[in-house]
C-alpha cells in the first residue's frame, strides 16, 4: 500500500489513493535565441511526472512534460505574455495547478518599414509601425564594398524612426529593423532596398558637330548611376538636353553662333547627383540665312537650294544622317543635288564654303526626312482565341503610320491602320491562306508594299460527323468531311457522367476505344493545324448498342397440326438488354404469299413462333437497350415440314389399286398408311407421286409428305377415279373448267426494259392479252421482308428512292377479275444517288 499523504485536490478525479502534491516555487525564464521558456519547480511528494502549461490571453498554449523538475516550453509566439502553471501526476491522478509564473516572449519583428532617402543631405530616414512590446529598435543598412551603417531608436517615449547620416555616394543598401526588449531581439524585419545618390560624373567634355550644329558630350562612368542627363544652357532661355544610359550623348537642336555651358548629372531611382564640372562650346556662326531641301517620294537624291551670295564662287551642301553617314555636292549656282541618300533617314543639311564648315560662311541646319523604307521582317503569328493573326514588322524611324493588308484565297480583304509596328486581325475566314503585306507612310510619302507573306488561318470546324459503333470491339469509328486548313483531327466521346475518351488522326476518321456497352455518348471532333484548334463540331448523340447474339439456333417441331419454330440464342453481356426474333419468308414458294412475323421484346433467350406448313423462312435476332438497337444476327434459313399432299386419287380395285397425289412443296418423301382402329400401318414410302397398293380400302388410307424437318399432317380425303387437277393451298373445292381455261390463257408478262439510274428504277413489259391490271412486287434481295407491292394498269412503272448499291428482284404478274398469271422475274442493282 502507498503511504497516505496529507495532499488532496477537489479538481482531481476520484482516486483510490491520495493525489500527488502540487509543485511549488514555479519559475519561468525566456530563452531568446531558441524562442522558448525554461520552466523550473521544486519536487512534489507523490509525483511521477510533471506537466508545464503556458497560456496567453489570446488562448495560445504551449506544453512540456518531464519526470525531472524542469522542462522547456517551445514554439512560443512573439510579443506575448505566457501564464505558466505546473501540475504533478502519478499513475492515476493529477494535482491541482501550481502558482502561476509569467514570462514575456521576444518582441515581434517591426512592420511597415519605410525609407526616405534625403539626397541633398546624404542621409536616409527609416520609419516603422509602433510596436508596444519593444523597448528600443536597431536599424541596419547593409551594402557590399563598404562598412555597414546603423542607427538606434531608444528611450522614452519610444520613437518609431531614426536617421542614418553621411551616406557614401553610389551604393545600394538593404535596410532592416530589429525590435529589442531587455537583452532579447526580434527577428529582423523585411528588407527594404534603397540607393544613395549616384556619384558626380567626372571628366565631362564635348565636341561640336558643325553639320548638325549639335554637341557630342562624353564622361566617365559614375557609381550608382542608372541614367545620365546632359544640360546645355545658352543663356536667355536657350537650352537643350539629352538623356543616355551610356557615357555619351548628343545634344541636338543648338542655335548657331551661341555659346553654351554644359554639365552632366547622374540619376538613379531615388536620387540624382550634383552637376559635374562645366565646360563651354560656341556653335558655328550663321551667315546664309535660309536654304530649302526637297526629296521626292522613293527618290535617292535631295535637291538643296539657297539664296544667291557673293561670298564665294563655290558653295558646298553637306547632309549628315542619324547614323553619321555624310553626302556632299558642290555648286557655283544656287542649288545642287545630293545623290545616294537612303530611305527612312533623318538628314541634317547645311550649306557652307569649301574651306571651313564651321566658318562664318555657313547656313543654319535644315532637317529633312526621306520616304519610309519598305517594311521588313514581316512576321505573322496565329491568334487562336481571336480566330485571327498578330502581324508585326521591323520599325521604320521616319514612319508615322502603317497600313496592313490581308487578302484570302476566297476574296476576303482586311486592312489595319496602326501607328506602331504591330496589328491584330480577328475573325478571319477559317482554313484560308491569307497574303499579308505592309506599307509605311510619313507626311506625303508612302513606301512600296513589303514582300507578300502567306499564312493559313485557324482550321474550320469539321462537319458531316458520323459514328459507327462497333459493339464487338467496344469501339466507335468516327468519320467526317475534310476541314480546310487542318493537318490533324481529335475525336471525343463524352459519357453521361462526364468521362471523356479520345482518338486522333491525320485522316478523316479515327476509332475511339473503351466504350461501355449500353452507355450513351456525345461524339464530337475538332481540327488542328498544329498551332490552333477549331471549335468542336456539332455533337452527335449515339449509344453503344449491344451486339446481336453470337449464336442463334432454331428447331422446327410439329405440335398437333401446327408447325412451331423454337428459336434460342446466346445471352449478350450488356446492361438491361432485350431480344426480338424476326422471321420473313414465303408460303408454298409463292412470291405473293410472303409473311413477316416477329416476337415482342423479351428478356429471356428463347421464343416460339407458329409457321404455316410448306414455308421457307429467314430468321434473325436483334438486341436493344437504352443505347439503341443492334443489327440483326447472322440469318438462319430453312423450311418447315411440307403440307399434306392434295389431290389424292384412288384408282382400280383393291387388288391391286393405284394411289396418286399432287406434289407438296418442299416434300422429299411421301408415305401411305393403312389406318384400322387405333393402329396405323405403313403401306408405302416413296419419293414418287404414286404408289401401288394391295388389299387396301380407300376409306382406310391416309397420306403424308415429309422432309428432313418433319412430317406433315395426314391427308384422309381420298378421291375415286377422276382427272387430276391443281389445288391452291387452303382451297376447299377444285377450280371449274372455265376458271382453269381463263387462268391458262393469261400468260406471264415479258419484261422488255429494266434500267436503273442511281436509286431510281424504270421498267416496261409486253402487254398480256385479257389482262386488266398488273401486280409488281419489289423485293430487297438481302432482306426479303423489305418489299413494295404496286398495282398498275399500264405496261410500265417507275420506282424512286430505293436503297443505294443494293440488289433488288422485281416480280411482275398479269391479272383480271378471274385469275392471275405466273410472275416473271428480273433482278437489278442500284447505284448511288445522283
Amino acid at each position: 500500500m502507498r503511504r497516505q499523504l496529507k495532499c488532496s485536490s477537489i479538481l482531481s478525479p476520484p482516486c483510490l489513493f491520495s493525489v500527488p502534491c502540487n509543485p511549488t516555487n514555479v519559475q519561468a525564464s525566456l530563452q531568446c535565441l531558441s524562442n522558448s521558456a525554461a520552466v523550473t519547480w521544486e519536487r512534489a511528494s507523490g509525483a511521477v511526472l510533471y506537466q508545464a502549461v503556458g497560456t496567453t490571453d489570446g488562448g495560445h498554449q504551449a506544453m512540456c512534460n518531464n519526470s525531472q523538475t524542469h522542462c522547456d516550453l517551445s514554439g512560443l509566439q512573439c510579443g506575448q505574455t505566457y501564464n505558466v502553471t505546473v501540475v504533478s501526476k502519478d499513475d492515476t491522478c493529477s494535482s491541482v495547478d501550481s502558482d502561476t509564473a509569467h514570462v514575456r516572449t521576444a518582441p515581434c519583428p517591426s512592420q511597415d518599414v519605410a525609407v526616405d532617402v534625403q539626397c541633398a543631405a546624404g542621409s536616409m530616414m527609416v520609419t516603422w509601425s509602433a510596436n508596444p512590446n519593444a523597448e528600443s529598435f536597431h536599424v541596419t543598412a547593409v551594402t557590399s564594398g563598404s562598412a555597414d551603417l546603423s542607427c538606434d531608436s531608444r528611450g522614452l517615449p519610444i520613437r518609431t524612426g531614426c536617421s542614418i547620416e553621411n551616406l557614401p555616394c553610389g551604393h545600394l543598401y538593404s535596410v532592416t529593423v530589429t525590435s529589442i526588449r531587455g537583452g532579447c531581439k526580434s527577428k529582423v524585419s523585411g528588407a527594404v532596398a534603397v540607393s544613395s545618390a549616384p556619384c558626380v560624373p567626372q571628366n565631362a567634355k564635348g565636341s561640336l558637330d558643325c553639320i548638325s550644329n549639335s554637341v557630342w558630350v562624353s564622361w566617365d562612368a559614375s557609381t550608382g548611376a542608372q541614367t545620365y542627363t546632359v544640360l546645355a544652357n545658352g543663356g536667355g532661355g536657350v537650352n537643350s538636353t539629352c538623356t543616355s544610359y551610356s557615357t555619351a550623348c548628343n545634344v541636338p537642336d543648338l542655335a548657331c553662333g551661341t555659346q553654351y555651358t554644359f554639365h552632366v548629372t547622374a540619376v538613379n531611382t531615388h536620387c540624382q547627383s550634383s552637376p559635374s564640372n562645366t565646360f563651354q562650346i560656341e556653335t558655328g556662326p550663321c551667315a546664309l540665312k535660309t536654304i530649302t531641301a526637297v526629296n521626292a517620294c522613293h527618290s535617292s537624291s535631295i535637291v538643296v537650294s539657297w539664296e544667291h551670295t557673293e561670298l564665294s564662287p563655290t558653295i558646298v551642301a553637306t547632309a549628315e544622317g542619324q547614323d553619321q553617314s555624310m553626302f556632299t555636292c558642290n555648286s557655283t549656282s544656287t542649288s545642287c543635288e545630293l545623290m545616294g541618300v537612303r530611305c527612312g533617314m533623318h538628314y541634317t543639311i547645311i550649306v557652307s564654303v569649301p574651306s571651313d564648315k564651321c566658318s562664318t560662311l555657313r547656313s543654319p541646319p535644315k532637317k529633312i526626312n526621306t520616304a519610309p523604307c519598305v517594311p521588313e521582317d514581316v512576321t505573322v503569328v496565329a491568334s487562336c482565341k481571336a480566330e485571327g493573326t498578330v502581324v508585326s514588322w521591323a520599325h521604320s524611324l521616319v514612319a508615322q503610320s502603317y497600313l496592313l493588308t490581308a487578302t484570302s484565297r476566297d476574296g476576303d480583304v482586311r486592312t489595319c491602320n496602326s501607328s506602331v509596328n504591330k496589328c491584330t486581325l480577328a475573325k478571319l475566314h477559317c482554313g484560308q491562306p491569307y497574303t499579308f503585306s505592309v506599307t509605311a507612310s510619313a507626311s506625303t510619302c508612302t513606301s512600296k508594299a513589303s514582300p507578300n507573306v502567306t499564312f493559313s488561318t485557324v482550321p474550320c470546324d469539321p462537319i458531316g460527323l458520323s459514328v459507327h459503333v462497333q459493339c464487338e470491339t467496344s469501339s466507335g469509328v468516327l468519320s467526317w468531311s475534310p476541314s480546310q486548313g487542318s493537318v490533324g483531327y481529335y475525336g471525343f466521346a463524352q459519357s453521361e457522367d462526364g468521362d471523356m475518351l479520345y482518338c486522333d488522326s491525320m485522316d478523316t476518321s479515327c476509332t475511339i476505344q473503351g466504350l461501355d456497352c449500353g452507355a450513351m455518348y456525345n461524339f464530337s471532333v475538332l481540327a488542328s493545324d498544329g498551332v490552333c484548334n477549331s471549335s468542336y463540331s456539332q455533337p452527335l448523340l449515339e449509344g453503344a448498342a449491344p451486339c446481336a447474339p453470337a449464336k442463334v439456333r432454331n428447331r422446327m417441331q410439329l405440335i398437333g397440326k401446327t408447325h412451331f419454330a423454337r428459336t434460342s440464342w446466346s445471352a449478350v453481356v450488356c446492361p438491361n438488354v432485350e431480344y426480338l426474333v424476326e422471321m420473313t419468308g414465303s408460303i408454298l414458294d409463292d412470291p405473293q404469299a410472303m409473311f413477316d412475323v416477329s416476337s415482342y421484346w423479351i428478356k429471356y433467350t428463347f421464343f416460339e413462333l407458329a409457321l404455316p406448313c410448306g414455308s421457307s423462312y429467314s430468321l434473325t435476332v436483334r438486341t436493344r437497350n437504352s443505347a439503341g438497337t443492334s443489327k440483326p444476327s447472322t440469318p438462319i434459313t430453312g423450311t418447315t415440314a411440307p403440307c399434306a399432299p392434295l389431290g389424292v386419287n384412288y384408282t382400280g380395285d383393291n387388288t391391286p389399286a393405284m394411289l396418286s397425289w399432287e406434289a407438296a412443296v418442299f416434300a422429299t418423301q411421301y408415305t401411305v398408311y393403312d389406318v384400322t382402329g387405333d393402329s396405323r400401318t405403313q403401306m408405302c414410302s416413296t419419293t414418287e407421286l404414286s404408289c401401288q397398293l394391295n388389299n387396301v380400302q380407300p376409306g382406310a388410307i391416309e397420306v403424308t409428305a415429309s422432309n428432313a424437318v418433319g412430317e406433315s399432317v395426314p391427308t384422309k380425303d381420298i378421291n375415286g377415279p377422276s382427272n387430276r387437277h391443281r389445288r391452291d393451298l387452303g382451297m376447299a373445292k377444285p377450280a371449274t373448267f372455265a376458271e382453269f381455261r381463263i387462268r391458262e390463257e393469261l400468260s406471264e408478262p415479258k419484261v422488255l426494259v429494266a434500267t436503273v439510274t442511281g436509286v431510281s428504277l424504270h421498267m416496261e413489259w409486253a402487254p398480256v392479252r385479257d389482262a386488266t391490271l398488273y401486280t409488281i412486287i419489289i423485293v430487297q434481295e438481302d432482306t426479303p421482308s423489305r418489299r413494295q407491292v404496286l398495282t398498275v394498269s399500264e405496261e410500265l412503272t417507275n420506282v424512286n428512292d430505293l436503297e443505294p448499291s443494293t440488289r433488288y428482284c422485281i416480280f411482275v404478274s398479269a391479272k383480271n377479275e378471274h385469275t392471275q398469271s405466273n410472275y416473271s422475274k428480273e433482278c437489278v442493282t442500284t447505284g448511288v444517288p445522283m
